[in-house]
């Protein structure tokens, strides 16, 4: 439900009642406002999956009634990974495909809006799957973190994370596949001149150029199609417009240093330091329960990463039947461009799908300069009343690992404080960067800070020295990632990105969880 409220968040609302409920801000996930039309498919998709109501302030989702759902008894008994790799992960990948294959060019604007409903609801269904498996792989890993917290002191939470990293995985697979992109490339003289002087543009007509343009449809068939974030269905995805990947492709072209391979061959040495570190400081039985422990969890990133990858290729995959329907109301005058679509909301395009006559240019204007308005606002972490939702403490300690906890800024105004998730310490610029978009900006040895990342951020790490975020903890996306890549994190600072000014020289030391602030 969309609310009334003024540019601080003083909400107007429809039912009095809903103003002492405690509605939050998942900043971690969707750090920006959306679009109009993501409003529908947010408040469809919060419902089904996390049995939450959702009030849209000022372009920004807040959620009360927010929970994780609970795993069915398969998962349980035949394994998480079983799971969620033969049956779960499969049937998303069908469904994606299916959204994406079906020959919208042959129906009518009726008929396509006419199965957006049925696709809506299958996506809350397949999103669903991503999140029933959450507490039976996160688990495993928090009593890891907890036993070695517990044996090896404050940092054994960070060995424990470290010992998941190296390992398969889709988010590292697509930051690989860039870098064998950008080798194919070194190997065609005229391709890789193109991307030296960034000239992106008839790639495939240069010699050479249809063997690349060749592998890049390959990659972006598999990794194109993810939403740049959660939340941000308005946003093209790589498949549609390549630019952000083509830009990381030149950047490893022209220095090998900065490659995903190279990155990850730092994560495989940092877990392997880090499991001869515990297993020296343990003996006995408390080495073997060390072994029992994390033989459970060495899934965890696996997992982790194949669910994010799927939640945002569903919302990547729903534009194309979306973009269908607003190239019919191109067509027919309604709209400019397809795209515009998304700045309407769901029943006002099936309404113009019905009727030939509607002009909607001008609504759409509104929404753009909505939205545009809305990124510069700062929202409150939760409006209504406080929070009242009680849960054992072992699972308090696990989504605190997760989200991150509650973080006192240091009185030393140059100091930022935050959750250390990779160990290191790392000097130079900092780079604020909200979004995809702004990519391009990053430079080698640059310190990525940040709200949050999502999969396609990925690569990035490749390029920073360090990433700092403003949500998540140990376990977070961004600190998973950054492990991987071999850079050290600090994570969840809720300020970083506020306090930090774009192109100061900052200290991040990973191991304490410090961000210093030099001017």
């Amino acid at each position: 439900m969309v609310q009334e409220c003024t540019e601080d968040f003083q909400v107007v609302w429809t039912d009095p009642a809903d103003a002492e409920l405690h509605w939050g801000w998942d900043k971690m996930h969707n750090p920006r406002p959306m679009a109009p039309l993501g409003y529908d498919l947010a408040e469809r998709q919060n419902a089904l999956v996390f049995s939450a109501r959702t009030a849209i302030l000022n372009g920004y989702i807040f959620a009360h009634g927010f929970s994780i759902p609970t795993p069915p008894q398969e998962v349980w008994d035949r394994g998480v990974a079983t799971v969620w790799e033969g049956e779960y992960a499969p049937r998303c990948r069908e469904a994606c495909a299916r959204w994406r294959n079906t020959d919208y060019n042959s129906m009518t604007a009726a008929e396509i809006a006419g199965s957006l409903d049925g696709i809506i609801e299958e996506a809350g269904e397949v999103m669903l799957l991503t999140m029933i498996v959450a507490i039976a792989f996160g688990m495993p890993t928090s009593v890891l973190a907890d036993f070695c917290e517990e044996e090896l002191g404050a940092e054994g939470g960070q060995l424990a994370a470290a010992l998941l990293q190296g390992f398969d995985n889709v988010s590292a697979g697509g930051g690989a596949g860039l870098g064998e992109l950008a080798e194919t490339a070194l190997k065609l003289p005229a391709v890789a001149t193109a991307f030296r002087e960034r000239r992106y543009d008839g790639l495939e007509s240069l010699e050479g150029g249809p063997q690349f343009a060749a592998e890049l449809r390959s990659y972006l068939d598999e990794y194109g199609w993810r939403a740049e974030s959660w939340g941000r269905v308005h946003v093209p995805t790589w498949a549609e417009d390549p630019r952000v990947p083509l830009m990381l492709i030149g950047r490893y072209l022209a220095d090998a240093s900065v490659t995903p391979a190279a990155a990850i061959e730092r994560a495989v040495g940092q877990r392997e330091n880090a499991t001869r570190e515990i297993e020296t400081r343990l003996s006995g039985e408390k080495l073997e329960r060390f072994r029992e422990l994390l033989a459970k969890c060495q899934s965890h990133v696996r997992i982790s990463e194949g669910r994010a990858f799927w939640q945002l290729t569903i919302d990547g995959s729903m534009r194309v039947p979306l973009l269908a329907l607003g190239a019919k109301l191109v067509a027919a005058g309604t709209l400019d461009e397809a795209n515009d679509i998304f700045y309407l909301r769901l029943d006002e395009a099936k309404g113009a799908a019905a009727d030939s006559r509607s002009r909607l240019q001008k609504q759409v204007a509104a929404g753009k300069a909505d939205l545009a308005r809305w990124e510069s606002l700062s929202p409150p972490a939760f409006v209504g009343g406080p929070e009242k939702t009680e849960m054992p403490a072992v699972f308090v300690k696990a989504q605190g690992r997760f989200w991150g906890g509650e973080i006192e800024q240091p009185a030393d105004g140059a100091v930022v404080k935050g959750n250390p998730a990779a160990r290191g310490i790392a000097r130079g610029p900092a780079r604020l960067i909200m979004d995809l978009g702004q990519a391009d900006r990053l430079q080698k040895g640059e310190v990525l800070v940040c709200p949050s990342t999502a999969p396609p951020w990925t690569p990035l790490f490749a390029i920073a020295s360090a990433v700092v975020t403003d949500t998540g903890g140990i376990l977070s996306h961004s600190a998973i990632c950054a492990r991987e890549y071999g850079i050290p994190a600090v994570v969840g600072t809720k300020v970083g990105t506020r306090r930090i000014t774009d192109g100061a020289m900052v200290t991040v030391d990973g191991g304490l969880g410090t961000v210093r602030i030099e001017g």
